[in-house]
């Protein structure tokens, strides 16, 4: 196995960042992997998240956080782009994400780290492009009531990539001459470190009708 050795942001590096980051988080975004003439769509939803301590107080009224996103969906090459911007209220990451339904993989830009995380394509968990496009337009007309619920996966960066190459034009475009990781599920894995929580951090992003937590661990 391949030891990854790369630091994780502190608290205030991020919220350092965080001011930059806004502006430019989707501008970097299209500009690597958006080319000719496409569709945004955009949406939100809010989730209640349990493991709050303050959700967790008898008598509390519940708030909900909310994830937004913007989606370029193409059916024709079945594929979605998400681009989850630097969020507000919560302290997970601005990622871009790719669902290539074609190569069977998503793949993950963290884009604090800079680092791109790949794994196959989950579609219990992810939307066809078509059920995007709907969902996407539920929200942006009214009719679904975005608030929801939260789904964690627990992913540990294994071995890095050396080669995106094969991995598809859309993954290419985004992985290309970035330190890139393959990732596993943690429940199957032996032997790895579960006190190495310093070295995690999170995605929440919805590719589907809820919320999923992404958290990635460096083992």
């Amino acid at each position: 196995m391949v030891k990854i050795s790369f630091s994780t942001p502190t608290a205030v590096h991020k919220a350092q960042a965080r001011q930059d980051m806004k502006a430019l988080v989707s501008r970097t975004v299209r500009a690597q992997i958006l080319t000719g003439k496409s569709t945004i769509y955009r949406g939100e939803m809010c989730f209640f998240d349990s493991e709050d301590p303050a959700n967790s107080l008898h008598g509390g009224e519940p708030y909900f956080l909310p994830v937004t996103e913007e989606a370029d969906i193409r059916e024709n090459d079945n594929i979605a782009i998400l681009d989850v911007p630097v969020p507000s209220f919560s302290d997970s990451d601005p990622a871009a994400i790719i669902h290539d339904f074609e190569k069977g993989m998503t793949a993950y830009l963290d884009l604090f780290l800079g680092n791109c995380y790949l794994m196959p394509l989950n579609t219990s968990i992810v939307m066809s492009p078509k059920n995007l496009v709907e969902l996407f337009g539920k929200l942006a007309s009214g009719k679904y009531l975005p608030h929801t619920y939260v789904v964690r996966e627990d992913l540990v960066a294994v071995e890095e990539i050396r080669d995106v190459s094969n991995l598809g034009i859309f993954i290419y475009q985004l992985c290309n001459n970035k330190k890139s990781f393959r990732l596993r599920r943690r429940d199957l894995l032996l032997g790895f470190n579960k006190r190495a929580i310093d070295k995690c951090w999170k995605i929440r992003h919805f590719p589907n009708e809820f919320i999923v937590e992404t958290k990635i661990c460096q083992e």
